[in-house]
């Protein structure tokens, strides 16, 4: 279980690297601000393919937001039903 934690750790970690590494290289205007409230994922992403890539990433962060959920609910309804 900690392991498959830790490997995961991999998948945001070289996304944000790639994205943020791209704002750089195609010199995006993001200003400092912006980048620290999260929006370079975004920015590049329209950069690339336009109003669809905003969509992707409101669809990515909605259903990772869904699966934590769901994920915090289970396991409290695993709580209730054994303990």
């Amino acid at each position: 279980f900690l392991l498959g934690g830790l490997v995961w750790f991999a998948v945001p970690f070289s996304l944000a690297t790639a994205l943020g590494l791209a704002c750089v290289a195609l010199d995006l205007p993001v200003t400092v601000d912006e980048a620290s409230a999260g929006l370079v994922p975004p920015a590049v992403a329209v950069h690339f393919l336009g109003k669809s890539g905003g969509v992707l990433i409101t669809v990515m962060l909605f259903m990772a937001i869904v699966s934590t959920g769901s994920a915090e609910q289970i396991a409290v309804s695993s709580l209730v039903s054994y303990d």
